[in-house]
């Protein structure tokens, strides 16, 4: 009995910190018309309020994984709840856009945190025959998270401004400390292994001159940077595949279905991010709905997703997960083929038939494949294989919206979304859409390329 409840509470704490991160990291572009205004932003620092968030979880999720092995599952997720209230706080409270950054930088470093332990949690606490239908319940709060986000969010913001998303987190990060504080167990690694230092400075600071050269790629500076952080990048691997105990366990990706599904992870980000900023643009410049109204629209593909990923969280345990990764890949390519067409005229129930496609695929595709990249691996390697799914999808959605920032600075230019420059945004829609159709197929193949692997 002392177990199953044990399970319990991982398990809600788990569900908790994915609606947590979900929800403040889907509500901000509700809410960055109204930061915009308050802080004069123009339209590409707008977009850096949840790039730096981004990048910040991408950058602290791979050492997260080794950390959470050395001094524990339950301790790092209480200190990630610690640090991601510091975040809330600051954030709230902050007087200008600078400060606000620093502060959605703290946020990610305390949102990475909670994303690796609390998964790695999960699947280590849980038994392998629960664990689909376990991780179908952490998916679908990521969902949940995204659905309250537009609609609650929105609501937060009409009514109290956008202070009110951070404010309204602080009492489920409380219920949250509370519930993780009554698990017994630490689950930590018995080795006593030393931090890769190398290793963490030469990811750190490659993947933070890759993301920012590349949303500054158009300006030589930004190509230099992006050349440099590759470069890093690619020192990281080759520093990682030599020591005897790397910050990430580079040689899981000799196991083909794990690669593929972490592939298939990235590229979807890449392709399904940016679709939320075109949707929320449209309904709140273009059909000039508040942010309310927007997020009433907006919480659709999120609720279809929750209601899908517990469907598919344990069809996963019957099922060959490329059969339902693949399948929700296609349905999510049909959707954004529709939306490549988005102009100021499209009945607004020919997006929502695109919403609706997004949701489910989306949905049908997400916790398949997250059991597949964590039943891939030896049970010691989980907490690395969590962090591989962290960092495959917020890189993915930093990358994204790198390339929205990137589409928007050559159709736009620097200024500020008005009336005036609303044929040039439509015309970046259309644009983004169209990339993020491709990018889409490209996943959903490889994604049933992993059939033609054998199980492990």
């Amino acid at each position: 009995m002392k177990n199953v409840t044990q399970e319990n509470y991982i398990l809600v704490s788990a569900a908790l910190a994915s609606v947590i991160v979900a929800f403040l990291l889907n509500a901000a572009p509700v809410a960055l018309p109204s930061i915009a205004k308050a802080f004069a932003m123009n339209n590409i620092l707008q977009n850096w309020v949840d790039t730096i968030y981004l990048l910040s979880i991408a950058v602290f999720s791979i050492p997260c994984g080794k950390i959470c092995e050395k001094f524990g599952l339950k301790k790092l997720l209480k200190l990630g709840i610690i640090i991601f209230t510091i975040g809330t706080l600051g954030s709230a409270l902050s007087q200008n856009s600078y400060m606000l950054l620093f502060f959605r930088f703290i946020l990610g470093m305390g949102s990475a945190v909670l994303n690796v332990s609390s998964i790695a949690l999960l699947v280590t606490a849980i038994p392998s025959n629960k664990r689909g239908k376990a991780l179908g319940i952490a998916v679908a709060a990521v969902y949940i998270g995204m659905a309250l986000s537009p609609i609650l969010g929105g609501s937060l913001v009409y009514n109290l401004g956008w202070q009110g998303l951070f404010y309204a987190t602080i009492p489920v990060l409380i219920i949250n400390y509370y519930l993780i504080s009554k698990v017994t167990n630490e689950w930590k690694s018995d080795k006593n292994d030393k931090l890769d230092l190398t290793g963490t400075g030469l990811y750190g600071i490659g993947i933070i001159l890759f993301v920012y050269g590349f949303t500054t790629i158009l300006e030589p500076t930004g190509q230099i940077l992006t050349i440099l952080g590759i470069l890093l990048l690619i020192s990281f691997g080759i520093w990682e595949l030599k020591i005897k105990n790397p910050i990430f366990e580079i040689k899981l990706f000799k196991n083909i279905r794990f690669t593929a599904s972490n592939l298939a992870c990235l590229i979807s980000y890449f392709a399904t991010f940016m679709v939320i900023y075109i949707l929320n643009y449209h309904f709140q410049y273009i059909l000039g709905m508040n942010s309310q109204t927007a997020g009433l629209y907006l919480i659709i593909p999120s609720a279809l997703m929750a209601i899908m990923s517990l469907i598919s969280g344990s069809l996963s345990d019957k099922i060959k997960g490329e059969k339902l990764t693949g399948t929700g890949l296609l349905i999510v390519s049909i959707a954004f083929l529709i939306l490549c067409f988005l102009n100021e005229t499209t009945p607004l129930y020919i997006i929502l038939i695109a919403m609706f496609l997004q949701g489910i695929g989306y949905g049908l595709f997400s916790t398949p494949n997250t059991n597949l990249i964590m039943s891939t691996v030896p049970p010691e390697e989980v907490s690395k294989a969590s962090a591989s799914v962290s960092t495959m999808r917020l890189i993915g959605q930093t990358i994204s919206l790198g390339i929205l920032t990137t589409i928007f600075a050559i159709i736009m230019g620097n200024v500020p979304i008005v009336p005036e420059y609303y044929g040039l945004l439509m015309t970046s829609s259309q644009t983004a859409c169209i990339i993020a159709t491709i990018l889409c197929v490209i996943a959903t193949v490889i994604s049933f390329l992993g059939l033609k692997q054998p199980n492990n």
